[in-house]
């Protein structure tokens, strides 16, 4: 079942961090509390912060980075620079012949759609003059989270795009609105409208926490008439090529960088940040950047944990929020394990990935890990938080081995009680 989305805040608080030197391998105490406020939005299903790994036991440090040695193997990707539209002719679960669909067979058999999905398909401008009772009809089918993965019907206004729907989401069959469809004598003329598909970090047919059927959102016999005069000004039954053109946000950009001020790094001065240095109030608009770690060799180990510092100033008003993701393959399969938002107020407030970290351990054996830190903003961008930044910055970052550790020297079946 899908968490709830809700305001409602989680504390990201440590009462003690641990503090590694990799050249000697030796765990130094950092005792410390530090409450943080952030809102989860969801968190996928097999996700678990348990380690099955004592604090008496001393791991072996596969990977540290606190960031003052620059990049140092980390990239950084800017994912809409490879995105493709996804709306197309289709005659898979067609209402008539073919449809306009906004989805895909990456995913599985049935048909679906992915996270992080931003797709428009437009209705080349159309001239109203002369019409005196415009109205935009279509058939239309949908099946997307609910409550989370929204279709949308928009015309422009005063040059800005307006919902007209309040968001088609959840399940609905092939519905035809017919002459009961939304009026636009109120919007710009020359009329420009769209379709616009959106889904969020997670849950979908991507990941499998939303198996949908057919998914996201079809449409067809789209037109645009004048109701008294019956003048049709633009009709789109998709089986003359079509006549809409599918569409995707503009290039957004790579703004991952390396930033030198003591706040709001954690162990400074220099942290990861996704933002704009001309204004660290506001991130820009329409990003999705991902952050990725040098890989690292897991051959031979059995349990690891991951464990990282954020700091994070996504305010819970809008819909931004960033993910976060691992994979043991070498980046072959990547695993979610959480997409979320927040706001942690002041600036040196930082979350870590919880006492426990993230247990990897069933995902192994592997052969290479990474980890991969996303950030998405709206079309207004993010920001600001209530301390006055923007966005997501990543600090000390580390993995731990716990296969060889001293313990396994005994007999585990005779002391794994004492663990529990």
């Amino acid at each position: 079942m899908t968490p709830p989305l809700t305001t409602q805040g989680f504390n990201m608080e440590f009462e003690a961090m641990l503090k590694r030197t990799l050249c000697v391998l030796i765990v130094v105490a950092a005792v410390f509390a530090l409450a943080t406020t952030a809102v989860a939005r969801k968190t996928a299903a097999n996700y678990t912060t348990d380690v099955d790994a004592p604090h008496s036991r001393n791991p072996v440090i596969l990977f540290f980075d606190d960031m003052e040695a620059g990049t140092a193997g980390w990239t950084s990707v800017d994912n809409t620079a490879t995105s493709v539209p996804h709306f197309h002719l289709d005659a898979y679960m067609a209402f008539a012949g073919q449809s306009w669909w906004c989805g895909s067979f990456d995913y599985d058999a049935d048909g679906g759609y992915g996270n992080s999905w931003d797709d428009r398909l437009v209705i080349p401008t159309v001239d109203l003059t002369g019409a005196t009772y415009p109205i935009l009809t279509y058939a239309f089918r949908h099946d997307s989270e609910a409550g989370y993965d929204y279709t949308y019907v928009q015309a422009e206004s005063l040059g800005v795009y307006v919902d007209l729907n309040r968001g088609y989401d959840g399940t609905q069959p092939w519905t035809d609105i017919g002459i009961y469809g939304f009026i636009l004598q109120t919007y710009d003329n020359p009329l420009n409208a769209r379709f616009r598909f959106l889904s969020d970090g997670a849950w979908s047919d991507q990941d499998g926490l939303y198996a949908s059927v057919g998914g996201g959102f079809a449409c067809d016999n789209v037109k645009v008439f004048d109701y008294f005069g019956g003048y049709v000004y633009f009709y789109d039954d998709g089986e003359s090529g079509g006549l809409c053109v599918p569409g995707i946000p503009a290039t957004s950009g790579d703004w991952w960088h390396i930033i030198d001020r003591c706040c709001p790094a954690y162990s400074d001065p220099h942290s990861w940040w996704c933002g704009d240095d001309a204004d660290t109030s506001l991130t820009p608009p329409n990003l999705n950047n991902s952050l990725i770690s040098p890989a690292v060799s897991v051959v031979g180990s059995v349990t690891c944990t991951l464990r990282f510092l954020l700091h994070a100033e996504v305010p819970t008003v809008d819909n931004d929020y960033w993910t976060e993701e691992v994979t043991v393959d070498g980046g072959a399969n990547w695993v979610m394990t959480g997409a979320w938002w927040g706001d942690f107020g002041q600036c040196d407030g930082w979350g870590t990935s919880g006492i426990a970290g993230v247990d990897i351990s069933s995902l192994l054996p592997g052969t290479a890990f990474q980890f991969k830190l996303t950030f998405y903003s709206t079309d207004n961008g993010c920001g600001p938080g209530s301390a006055g930044g923007a966005g997501i910055m990543l600090d000390d970052t580390w993995l731990e081995d716990w296969t060889g550790s001293a313990v396994e020297e005994k007999s585990w079946g005779s002391i794994k009680a004492m663990y529990r």
